[in-house]
């Protein structure tokens, strides 16, 4: 019951008109994933999605916000293009994915195919997270 009421927030979050002008106002709230797709990588961000999708609670755990970049827009995982700016410090294109820590900061760029430990396994042996994770216990 709890994976589903969880589930079913970050599903809302993700869904909610993102109101955010640039991504530096998720600064020190969420990670970021930006997901590159282009018309020669689309099954890829269509299996990342699915990945995501079917992990939901440890996404909402490490506080991640995932976005697609595409066509110069920044788009929600529902398809909803979004007003934020992308920020001058991201690529203008690359073929994979894209974390931005909680300090604004680029922490990794890693080609496809998505791999969803990978990136926990990145994101809990940062500092912050570690902290994080000693406070939820």
């Amino acid at each position: 019951m709890n994976l589903l009421k969880i589930s079913l927030i970050f599903i809302l979050m993700q869904s909610i008109n993102v109101e955010a002008q640039n991504l530096s106002d998720f600064k020190w709230k969420n990670r970021i994933v930006v997901l590159y797709e282009n018309e020669n990588n689309f099954t890829e961000v269509k299996s990342a999605l699915e990945i995501i999708e079917n992990n939901t609670t440890e996404i909402s755990e490490r506080a991640i916000r995932v976005f697609i970049y595409k066509n110069t827009v920044l788009y929600t995982t529902d398809g909803k293009a979004t007003d934020i700016e992308k920020p001058g410090t991201l690529p203008k294109s690359y073929n994979g994915y894209v974390l931005i820590g909680k300090d604004g900061g680029i922490k990794s760029k890693s080609p496809y195919p998505f791999k969803i430990k990978q990136l926990f396994d990145l994101i809990d042996s940062m500092p912050m997270r570690r902290s994080e994770m000693k406070s939820n216990k």
